[in-house]
C-alpha cells in the first residue's frame, strides 16, 4: 500500500524549511527595517546652511588732489610775500641782516617773470652765500649773482649799479630767464649762467646745476612749509 507523500511547506531563502527551523521569514532584512517613531513627536527641523558671508569692504581712500610744487610756491608767495623766503635764507648765510632785502628782490623778479623763487633764490645763495653785494670774482662776476659786468644796463632795470642790491638781483634774474626762454631746460640755463657752454670757464661747471636745483629743492620745502589749506585751491 503506498504512503501519502509528505506536505511541503514553504521553504525559506536558505531552502529549509521555515517549520523545521521555526524561523518564519521576513519580508525585509534588519537593516532596512525603519526605526518607529514615538507617539507625539515630530521630525527635527535641519538649519539650512548659512551663506557665505561676504568679507567686509575696505574703506575706500581719500584721494587728496596732486597739487604742482611750483603752483604751491606761488600762492604762498601770493599770500605772505617774502616772508618764508626771508627766513630760509637767514638759515643758510651768514648775513641775516641783508637775507630780508635779497628775499624781497628775489620775489619781486620772480613774480615779474613768473619764476620760481626758490630756484633764483638757489642761484644766488650758491653764487654768494655770504650775501656781500660787493663781492668780485676772479673772472670779473659783480654782486649777490655774480654778473658780469658787460650785462650793466641791458635788461631794463632802474640801475646798472651791479653792486646795488636790487639791480643786481634785478640783471641776474633777467640773465637767466633769457637762457631758460631760449634753451627750455632748466638744466642748459643753468650752466650757461654759470658760464659752462663748453666747460672752459668754470671748474667742474658741470656740477652747477646739480648744487643749485638740491639748493633749490629745500628753500622749495621751507617756503611750503608755511602753505595753507586755501593754497592748495589754487589754480594758475
Amino acid at each position: 500500500m503506498p504512503f501519502p507523500a509528505p506536505t511541503v511547506g514553504p521553504t525559506s531563502a536558505t531552502g529549509r524549511d521555515s517549520a523545521a527551523t521555526g524561523v518564519k521569514p521576513g519580508p525585509r532584512s534588519a537593516g532596512s527595517a525603519k526605526t518607529p517613531r514615538r507617539p507625539g513627536t515630530s521630525t527635527p527641523r535641519v538649519p539650512p546652511p548659512a551663506p557665505d558671508r561676504l568679507p567686509p569692504r575696505a574703506a575706500t581712500p581719500v584721494r587728496r588732489p596732486i597739487v604742482d610744487s611750483t603752483v604751491l610756491e606761488f600762492a604762498v608767495t601770493a599770500r605772505l610775500a617774502h616772508e618764508p623766503l626771508t627766513r630760509a635764507i637767514a638759515r643758510r648765510t651768514r648775513n641775516p641782516a641783508l637775507a630780508e632785502r635779497a628775499a624781497w628782490a628775489v620775489t619781486r623778479e620772480a613774480g615779474r617773470l613768473r619764476m620760481s623763487p626758490s630756484l633764483l633764490a638757489a642761484v644766488l645763495l650758491v653764487e654768494n652765500r655770504q650775501l656781500d653785494s660787493a663781492a668780485v670774482s676772479s673772472q670779473g662776476a659783480i654782486g649777490l649773482m655774480q654778473v658780469m659786468p658787460i650785462h650793466a644796463g641791458s635788461y631794463g632795470c632802474e640801475s646798472s649799479d651791479l653792486m646795488n642790491v636790487d639791480a643786481n638781483i634785478c640783471h641776474g634774474a633777467r640773465i637767466l630767464h633769457l637762457y631758460l626762454m631760449r634753451a627750455r631746460s632748466v638744466t642748459v640755463a643753468l650752466r650757461r649762467y654759470n658760464g659752462c657752454v663748453r666747460g672752459a670757464n668754470t671748474p667742474r661747471c658741470y656740477r652747477y646745476p646739480v648744487r643749485v636745483l638740491a639748493t633749490a629743492a629745500r628753500l622749495r620745502r621751507d617756503i611750503l612749509a608755511s602753505a595753507a589749506p586755501d593754497d592748495r585751491r589754487v589754480r594758475m
